[in-house]
């Protein structure tokens, strides 16, 4: 009877061990993922001198409908694009101006480009990491309260882009995910009114919670 319990349970462990492995990346393999995707700038802009020697700003947090592709060149190497809805971030004055609260929004698309190396194995759980560029395209730049009479530019920026993740497999083609990038990200901004042009630092951490599926 011990000898049957210990062939049973020998028989159903390498049947979960072949289950699955039957889920982990091959050459060929294409994943979609969608979620939702929030930007967490970390940084502010120059000194804004002509207004005040401490004047900065800087852009707040946002959140959108992300989505990324994956394609596999091998089991273990592949190539990843994440995209979005265009975020929507304020921008509030900091320094000697953060009195002004708002005083601008500007929305963004960040397309990003990473080579990815996927630790394939016999759990569910793979773990990924991934390194690329990033384009950020700024558009529909607004100026809001004491800045309303000024119009504000932004241009686009070209960065490096570092990724890491967890795939968990439901079934074969079904997947919960979970993606932090740190994105390079540094604009400059004009002001009218204002002489010069002013780095922006916006260097987010991006969040991406998603559920993908694998052809």
């Amino acid at each position: 009877m011990k000898i049957l319990r210990k062939s049973a349970l020998t028989v159903a462990m390498a049947a979960v061990f072949a289950s699955s492995s039957a889920f982990a990346y091959e050459a060929g393999d294409m994943m979609v993922r969608v979620g939702a995707a929030g930007v967490y700038p970390t940084g502010d802009s120059d000194n804004i001198t002509p207004v005040d020697p401490n004047a900065k700003v800087e852009a707040d947090d946002a959140w959108s409908l992300g989505i990324t592709f994956s394609y596999m060149f091998t089991d273990s190497i592949g190539l990843g694009v994440l995209g979005a809805y265009p975020f929507e971030h304020d921008i509030e004055g900091k320094g000697s101006i953060s009195g002004l609260g708002k005083v601008a929004t500007t929305k963004q698309l960040p397309p990003t480009v990473t080579l990815q190396y996927y630790f394939n194995n016999s759990s569910p759980v793979t773990p990924f990491l991934g390194a690329g560029f990033n384009y950020t395209y700024f558009f529909d730049e607004d100026t809001k309260g004491a800045l309303s009479d000024a119009n504000l530019d932004l241009d686009d920026s070209w960065g490096w882009a570092l990724e890491g993740g967890l795939d968990f497999d439901i079934n074969e083609h079904w997947m919960v995910s979970g993606q932090v990038y740190y994105i390079n990200i540094e604009t400059e901004a004009k002001i009218s009114g204002v002489p010069g042009k002013y780095n922006v630092d916006i260097n987010p951490w991006v969040y991406f919670l998603s559920a993908g599926y694998k052809f």
